[in-house]
């Protein structure tokens, strides 16, 4: 595996852990539609980076690509909506499904020569989506402390890292 591959993976699992934590701990100040925006997110998001990443290394086998895509959107749609409510359950989960065929059909048809800058592609905007629901968790959250997310300087800094590292990187396939 290609440290720039295992890189992204280790960062999606990771803050995707970190929301599905948050929205547990914080299940009783989450509203309803608020829970089913973060499991409809989570879900679509994990669902299309899972899919691209699986479409490109199960390239020619677009069954194996979509189904795994699949469960890795339903599996992370469905932890993000069961601390909430059935609704946000059966939203994540929906989502998950619809992200995972979406990644690992994307996958599948991008030619050779693009798969490392979608892959790029994507990743940044999971990224972004990621700090967005955090973000949206923190302002439900009645606390007084301030989240570094709130400052704008620590977000761009986020990001010019997850830029420089992955240029820094070899090819990821």
């Amino acid at each position: 595996m290609q440290p720039a591959l295992f890189f992204i993976l280790l960062v999606v699992f990771i803050s995707s852990f970190i929301v599905i934590t948050k929205t547990v701990y914080n299940r009783k100040s989450i509203p309803c539609m608020t829970g089913m925006m973060i499991a409809m997110t989570m879900g679509m998001s994990a669902g299309l980076i899972f899919g691209v990443i699986l479409g490109i290394v199960f390239s020619g086998n677009l069954f194996i690509s979509t189904i795994s895509g699949m469960i890795v959107g339903m599996v992370t749609g469905f932890l993000s909506g069961m601390p909430i409510s059935l609704m946000a359950v059966l939203d994540g989960y929906l989502s998950g499904i619809m992200g995972g065929l979406m990644g690992a059909m994307l996958g599948e048809m991008i030619r050779v020569e693009y798969r490392d800058a979608v892959t790029k592609i994507i990743f940044v905007v999971f990224v972004a989506t990621i700090l967005i629901v955090m973000n949206i968790i923190h302002n439900h959250v009645e606390r007084s402390e301030k989240s570094l997310l709130h400052n704008p300087l620590i977000l761009v800094l986020i990001f010019g890292l997850i830029f420089i590292l992955l240029n820094r990187f070899e090819p990821i396939f």
